[in-house]
C-alpha cells in the first residue's frame, strides 16, 4: 500500500472500490454503509453473517480496499466510526474489565448466537441429525481444544438419554475406526482455528463408508465437503475461543429429543442409574452434631 492510498478514509475507499467488487463483496460494502457505526462494533464472524458470506471473502474484501488483513480494516472502521459518532458509541468496542459488564456483554453475545442458530438451521436437517444419532450401533465422538469439551458435553447428554458414546480427542480415532462400519457414526467438532487431526479424521471416515455428523461455526467449513450432515454453529465470543452455549443448547435439545422417543426406557435407565450412584451422593447437607453421623464411632 503506497502512502497516498494508506491515508484515504475508508469512505472513500468503498465508494472508488464498490463499482468493481464481486457481488458476495458489494453485500459487504452494503451493510457497511447501511449502519451509522459503519460496522466497527462487529467481529468478522458477524460482519459475514450479516453479508451471508464466508468469514474468507471479509479477508479478501478487506485486502481489496488495500488494508493488509481484517486487524487493520477494523482499526479503520474504528477511526471512521470516531469520526463520524465520538467516544461514546466506541466504549462499547472495549471489552468490559468488571465481571458483572463482561457477565452482561457474555450474556449478550450468547443471546445472540443462540437466536441465529434458531435463524440459520434447517428443519429437516435437524431431524435428519436425530435419525442419524438414534439409529446408529456405536458413536464416536471427536474434537479438540474446547471442540472437545464439547464433544464431552454431546456424549454425556446422549449417554443420560440411552444412546452411549465415546468421547475422544482425533488422535484417539485410530484406536476406535476398527470398530466402526457403515451402521455406526463418527461426529466431528471443529471451530477456527480448525484442527487439522479432526478433518483428517472425517476424511478417513468418508472414505472408509462411516457416516459422518459435523459441527462447525460456519457453513463452508473445512468438515463440511466430508460431512453426510453438516451443521453450522454461531459461536462469536468476547475474546480468545469460542462460546459453548449455543452448542450445548443444541446438544441438549438433541438428548430431549432422543429420550422422548424411548420414554419408558429413558425413565427405566435413570432409576437404575440413581440406585447404582446412590451411595456417592450426600443425603443430608445440613452440618450435623458430632456423633450424629450414621455408622460413627462414639466418642
Amino acid at each position: 500500500m503506497n502512502a497516498q492510498t494508506s491515508d484515504t478514509p475508508i469512505q472513500a475507499r468503498l465508494a472508488e472500490a464498490y463499482r468493481d467488487l464481486p457481488d458476495a463483496m458489494r453485500r459487504i460494502a452494503d451493510v457497511l454503509m447501511s449502519d451509522h457505526l459503519l460496522g466497527a462494533l462487529w467481529g468478522i464472524e458477524s460482519m459475514a453473517h450479516r453479508a451471508n458470506v464466508s468469514v474468507g471473502t471479509v479477508v479478501r474484501f478487506a485486502k481489496r480496499l488495500d488494508y493488509k488483513g481484517f486487524s487493520e480494516f477494523r482499526d479503520a472502521l474504528r477511526a471512521a466510526c470516531h469520526a463520524r459518532s465520538g467516544d461514546t458509541d466506541l466504549e462499547m468496542m472495549e471489552a468490559p474489565t468488571d465481571v458483572f459488564g463482561t457477565l452482561a456483554e457474555v450474556t449478550r453475545r450468547d443471546g445472540e448466537n443462540l437466536n441465529r442458530l434458531i435463524q440459520m438451521v434447517d428443519h429437516g436437517t435437524l431431524e435428519e441429525a436425530v435419525a442419524l444419532i438414534t439409529q446408529s450401533r456405536h458413536r464416536v465422538i471427536l474434537g479438540r481444544g474446547v471442540s472437545h469439551v464439547m464433544s464431552l458435553i454431546l456424549a454425556f447428554y446422549l449417554t443420560q438419554a440411552g444412546l452411549p458414546c465415546i468421547g475422544a480427542i482425533p488422535s484417539d480415532f485410530s484406536n476406535q475406526v476398527a470398530n466402526l462400519g457403515e451402521h455406526d457414526l463418527l461426529i466431528v467438532l471443529s471451530f477456527a482455528p480448525y484442527s487439522r487431526e479432526t478433518v483428517d479424521a472425517a476424511v478417513f471416515a468418508k472414505e472408509s463408508g462411516v457416516p459422518v455428523l459435523a459441527f462447525s461455526e460456519r457453513a463452508d467449513s473445512p468438515l463440511a465437503p466430508y460431512a453426510d450432515i453438516h451443521i453450522p454453529v454461531p459461536s462469536e465470543d468476547l475474546l480468545f475461543s469460542c462460546s459453548m452455549t449455543t452448542f450445548a443448547a443444541l446438544a441438549h435439545a438433541f438428548a430431549i429429543v432422543a429420550a422422548s422417543q424411548d420414554h419408558t426406557g429413558t425413565l427405566h435407565r435413570l432409576k437404575a442409574a440413581d440406585k447404582v450412584a446412590q451411595p456417592l451422593f450426600v443425603d443430608h447437607w445440613l452440618p450435623m452434631r458430632p456423633g450424629a453421623v450414621k455408622g460413627g464411632r462414639k466418642g
